[in-house]
């Protein structure tokens, strides 16, 4: 799939009927040291569209064109923002890979989307928290300017530093795929494997019943579709430690052997929520 980056900035971002729109946040332009240090930190290359909703005068999605030749949309709620920024993308030469359009931060589809980079206020975070989870796909890309997303932990932080700032953390959160549920491992040359799975964020857990070993526990770390699976216990001599990747309702990868010996191929299904 190809990547998709959907930047949000501190900037104007309505949440009322359109006919009494008021931002929720006023712009405040994100300083170019921690724009920047946000498209590395997402790793922007010339293969993604940028997304910046509450885009203010442009400057991510600019500089997203004219340094990696990602392609950009911004989405602000203020219509001289927009203007202004369409003008600022037309100096840079870019008008081509961007255009700015005036919407709702919290009624624009975030589906097609694969990184989004927030600058809003912890709040903001929060209460967007539950659609970036439903509408982004298994890997889509989450960074923060400064503010976290309450107990949903990042897979990685950043410090940015710049001339006339605070040191700025950056964090990225990586749209983990849906495990819950019960599922059937079978593997090479292993027992069967009967698996129950909560999932909080990119962390789940569960019993495993494991054939002619009796009940063992599991810990899942996912980052976006791929996953390290530890079942331990249940008289295994050592945990078993499957890796691989999660497509819908099927998985599959290898079984490390830490002890010696060829990995094995393992496959999964999803058998019930």
């Amino acid at each position: 799939m190809r990547p998709i980056l959907l930047l949000i900035g501190l900037a104007a971002v309505g949440t009322l009927p359109a006919a009494a729109q008021t931002p929720d946040v006023m712009f405040v332009p994100t300083n170019i040291d921690v724009a920047l240090g946000m498209l590395r930190l997402a790793g922007v290359t010339d293969t993604d569209v940028v997304y910046d909703l509450g885009s203010g005068d442009g400057r991510l999605v600019i500089a997203a064109a004219k340094r990696y030749g990602a392609r950009g949309v911004g989405i602000d709620i203020d219509p001289s923002l927009v203007a202004e920024a369409t003008r600022n993308a037309d100096t840079a030469g870019v008008t081509e890979r961007v255009s700015f359009r005036k919407a709702d931060l919290f009624r624009t589809t975030l589906r097609d989307a694969t990184v989004v980079t927030l600058y809003l206020t912890p709040s903001l975070n929060l209460r967007l928290r539950p659609k970036l989870l439903e509408e982004l796909p298994p890997g889509a890309r989450v960074v923060s300017n400064n503010f976290d997303m309450g107990e949903w932990e990042p897979d990685s932080t950043i410090v940015v530093q710049g001339i006339a700032m605070a040191n700025t953390p950056v964090r990225l959160w990586v749209i983990p795929a849906d495990v819950r549920g019960s599922w059937r491992i079978t593997a090479d040359g292993l027992p069967r494997v009967r698996l129950r799975l909560e999932q909080q964020f990119q962390k789940a857990s569960g019993r495993a019943l494991i054939e002619g070993r009796g009940s063992a526990s599991s810990e899942v770390h996912l980052i976006g579709d791929s996953l390290v699976l530890t079942i331990s216990g249940g008289n295994l001599p050592r945990p078993l430690r499957y890796v691989g990747r999660v497509n819908g309702g099927r998985a599959s990868g290898i079984v490390e052997r830490p002890a010696g010996g060829a990995p094995r191929a393992w496959e999964a299904v999803r058998t019930g929520r």
